[in-house]
């Protein structure tokens, strides 16, 4: 199936941090976003995310749920919590596709929800609802 070619300048200059705990899906989410033209910073948990944020300013944070050390539950519960990193949007991505999973995740302050493995086309939906307000 071929991939959705999207232009790369509606994103140029927004970052983004992919966090998880697998190298090959940060590799293939830092391949999709970089493809649409977006800067991507990773990390490998929850607890590297913030040091990442301490030091780095992004636009958006994408964050598995299962990881050691921090998830991303108790990640996105740390985030929405600091005054200093509230308001980055924060879009969890996991193969956990079940209602409790995506409920927890939008109660605790993610603002949304995408299925391992994304499409480009979903990415961009994504991407377009949370910098341009867009559905």
């Amino acid at each position: 199936m071929a991939q959705q070619q999207f232009d790369s300048g509606v994103w140029r200059g927004k970052s983004v941090l992919v966090v998880d705990d697998y190298q090959a899906v940060r590799k293939t989410i830092k391949e999709l976003f970089v493809n649409m033209g977006l800067n991507v910073t990773e990390a490998v948990n929850g607890v590297e995310a913030l040091d990442v944020l301490s030091k780095t300013k992004v636009d958006l944070i994408i964050s598995d749920l299962v990881m050691a050390e921090m998830d991303g539950f108790e990640l996105t519960e740390t985030v929405r919590n600091n005054p200093k990193y509230r308001t980055i949007p924060l879009v969890i991505l996991s193969t956990h596709a079940d209602y409790k999973y995506i409920f927890r995740a939008l109660r605790l302050g993610a603002d949304d929800y995408l299925i391992k493995p994304p499409t480009a086309e979903m990415a961009n939906i994504v991407l377009s609802r949370v910098f341009n307000h867009e559905w």
